[in-house]
């Protein structure tokens, strides 16, 4: 068989485009380099649909980041999926401080954030109570929000599959050819063909588009990690110095 699109990586952006692609009458495959969906970074990222702010203004980043806050609203209705419109507050505990989110408010007017502006530190305590007395002002962006990306991948893998999409588990791309216009996938001995590749491989990506021949990505992506708190809610739920 020869696939219309194989996609490579089971993360948010390989199902979610799976969930697309799975509208029209195309053959579509992913390939997961593990056993199951959302293993990579996905599974462990900070869950914030950003409001698109701080990327550089006119990047492809601040297109896809802006257009795909707005999206979100409809696409975790359309999945079932929960998503909280809570919009987001970057603090100032200083003047100097403050002068930052004034940078930050012109680059979100230029990649067209909606509704985002600067306020108080009492209007800012309004919204969210326990926010520190040191806070002197604030960037708000009503279009943010949250969603558990999890959750959402999830959603977007099984609807893709019920419109007809396949899964390859435990497929981690060793190679990759291309002869009279099909590309062949190959891993563990095991061998894919489709027409089109979409690279959703994450931090990996570099690795794939050098399998693939594409001389113009990035030479080498290099991750990076944060920590996060877990609270227990029935214990108050926020963190405090």
């Amino acid at each position: 068989m020869i696939y219309d699109v194989l996609i490579i990586g089971g993360g948010i952006t390989g199902c979610t485009t799976a969930y697309r692609l799975s509208e029209y009458k195309l053959k579509v495959a992913i390939v997961e380099a593990t056993d199951d969906v959302a293993m990579g970074a996905t599974k462990a990222n900070s869950a914030i649909v950003h409001a698109g702010y701080d990327a550089a203004p006119g990047s492809l980043k601040a297109k896809l980041n802006v257009a795909g806050c707005a999206e979100m609203g409809e696409l975790t209705k359309l999945l079932d999926v929960h998503y909280k419109n809570c919009g987001s507050l970057v603090c100032a505990f200083s003047d100097t401080e403050a002068k930052t989110l004034e940078e930050l408010l012109e680059r979100g007017k230029i990649n067209g954030v909606a509704g985002l502006e600067i306020i108080t530190g009492e209007r800012a305590r309004e919204l969210e109570p326990e926010l520190s007395r040191e806070v002197v002002a604030a960037l708000y962006a009503p279009s943010a929000g949250i969603v558990c990306p999890y959750e959402l991948c999830i959603a977007a893998g099984e609807v893709a599959v019920v419109n007809g999409c396949e899964f390859y588990f435990n497929f981690p791309v060793e190679k990759i050819t291309k002869s009279d216009g099909v590309f062949a996938v190959d891993s563990h001995l095991r061998q894919l063909k489709a027409r089109y590749i979409v690279n959703a491989a994450g931090i990996n990506a570099d690795k794939i588009a050098a399998m693939a021949g594409e001389v113009d990505f990035p030479a080498q992506i290099t991750p990076r990690r944060g920590e996060y708190f877990v609270l227990d809610k029935n214990r108050g739920g926020l963190a405090r110095q």
